[in-house]
């Protein structure tokens, strides 16, 4: 293995080029119809595929807008039903308070209170 080593090291070692490589190399690429204008590429998308991707991201943003006020309004539904139920257990408590108190002042005055008054 280790000889096989040093072959590779050798084959691949830096080398510089022969005298008269470039022109060589240009010769045979001006021969073989190779040409070495610097070319700008063009973008790999084209005006279609963008049109796809905007519409895409539109709709994406718009699903994700939708879904958000949708959350926030069932949110909003769910903190005003507890807050109904709180009101209205609050109502209960005051009216048996009221009640008591009530049948205590009467109590204290003397009359009799009958389970359906009201105040």
């Amino acid at each position: 293995m280790n000889q096989m080593d040093e072959k590779l090291k050798r084959a691949l070692r830096r080398r510089n080029p022969s005298t008269g490589f470039a022109d060589r190399l240009l010769a045979r690429m001006a021969v073989d119809g190779i040409d070495m204008t610097p070319r700008i590429e063009r973008p790999k998308w084209s005006w279609p595929t963008l049109r796809w991707a905007a519409i895409v991201t539109v709709i994406a943003i718009t699903v994700t807008g939708i879904s958000y006020r949708v959350h926030v309004h069932r949110s909003q539904e769910a903190e005003a039903r507890i807050a109904k139920q709180q009101v209205m257990l609050a109502l209960r408590i005051t009216g048996a308070k009221l009640r008591i108190a009530r049948d205590k002042v009467k109590a204290v005055g003397g009359e009799q209170t009958t389970p359906g008054d009201t105040l």
